[in-house]
């Protein structure tokens, strides 16, 4: 499948030095983007804090949460609601302020307050998980014959807390103890004690994590490592697989992308999470990939063409290319778009970063990889002439 019905015949090395002045237009603008503020954002995954998946029993939205935490009085806070709107469902992010702060409990005491003010002190089935139920049944002595003759009274209750949190689970958060209290396999002792001593908070814990400033800064030396070395890998196989020059074109070409797709996160003021990292990891691979490609037309041109300038011989098998790179980057755009209008908050930076990525390296494989090797040879054919030079005046 060809994507021009005739070969072109672009000058793209014409203008490689305009190009290659607008890369470092980028680079420059996005490195002073990241001093004037003040670094990076890093999420919770590198610089520390509380992340928390909450369900909530009604309708609520992003402002009214975010005020409830600002009246708390607790850091800077990340909200993103679930695309899925029954669900309702919320992604918190709570950046750490102090080592070994862990706001969690904090922070679901004072949403739950906030959200349910004068909830009496009763046993919260929404929040609370099977091993706490468990305890609570067994204190309680519910049903105490049937626990009885149970090989363990422990596990009866275990399996009797279980049905209750099963029922939770198949619908997400209850709306009343009576869900609870009337769920398969609970009888009438157990649901009268539920009716009293419980009730159905605001919302239900999906998942809750702590992430500690340490354990930040590891992952960021990590994921720095991860990236470095698959350059290296990327380097040591080019230039095995076809020339030095082309390894390190390709290498530029790649850091050429990442710190303009770096860049672009500065100035839209994006988190680095290790979502993103992956999707950097991503980025090299597709970059590289669509690199090897032209190089490896430049390659079979070479040896066909040799006496032709190599500037010729580049542009050609750029033109020779040009078709494939369309369709290919053109058919990766759509299904990345598609992630990215429609995949939701989650993965939205993820897509966001294969976006700016795929264009960038896309241009970079023309534009980058492809003029390096041309620099390098006129730099190499430069010091063979100087050389020569030195020679033939040494001679006389």
């Amino acid at each position: 499948m060809e994507f021009f019905h005739k070969q072109t015949n672009f000058d793209f090395l014409r203008i490689k030095w305009w190009c290659i002045g607008i890369s470092w237009v980028l680079i420059l603008a996005g490195l002073v983007s990241v001093w004037h503020k003040g670094g990076y954002r890093y999420g919770i995954d590198f610089s520390g804090g509380t992340q928390l998946i909450l369900q909530f029993q009604t309708k609520t939205d992003v402002n009214g949460i975010r005020k409830t935490l600002e009246e708390l009085g607790h850091g800077e806070t990340v909200i993103q609601k679930f695309e899925d709107e029954a669900a309702n469902q919320f992604l918190i992010r709570i950046q750490q302020r102090k080592e070994g702060e862990d706001v969690t409990q904090i922070v679901l005491d004072g949403l739950a307050e906030k959200l349910a003010p004068g909830s009496p002190s009763k046993f919260d089935l929404n929040r609370k998980g099977k091993k706490d139920l468990s305890e609570s049944f067994h204190a309680a002595g519910l049903q105490a014959e049937a626990a009885a003759k149970a090989p363990d009274a422990n596990r009866f209750y275990d399996e009797l807390a279980e049905k209750v949190v099963g029922a939770r689970t198949q619908k997400g958060v209850f709306a009343g103890v009576d869900e609870a209290a009337t769920a398969s396999g609970v009888g009438p002792e157990t649901g009268q004690w539920l009716k009293s001593n419980t009730i159905a908070g605001p919302f239900v814990v999906l998942s809750a994590e702590n992430v500690g400033p340490q354990v930040g800064k590891d992952l960021q030396k990590q994921a720095t490592l991860a990236v470095v070395l698959s350059l290296l890998g990327m380097l040591a196989y080019i230039a095995f697989r076809f020339d030095l020059k082309f390894g390190v074109g390709a290498v530029i070409a790649t850091i050429h992308d990442i710190l303009i797709t770096l860049a672009f996160f500065s100035f839209f003021n994006k988190e680095i999470t290790l979502v993103v990292i992956a999707a950097f990891l991503t980025l090299v691979g597709y970059s590289v990939n669509d690199t090897v490609v032209v190089y490896d037309r430049i390659r079979e041109n070479l040896k066909g063409g040799r006496g032709k300038k190599i500037e010729d011989v580049i542009n050609s098998s750029i033109n020779q290319t040009l078709s494939r790179t369309i369709l290919t980057s053109g058919a990766t755009m759509l299904a990345v778009l598609a992630l990215f209008f429609f995949g939701g908050d989650v993965i939205h930076d993820f897509a966001f970063t294969l976006v700016v990525g795929i264009i960038v390296g896309t241009y970079s494989s023309i534009y980058v990889a492809a003029p390096v090797v041309v620099i390098w040879n006129e730099v190499v054919a430069k010091k063979k002439a100087a050389a020569a030079g030195g020679s033939a005046m040494t001679s006389r």
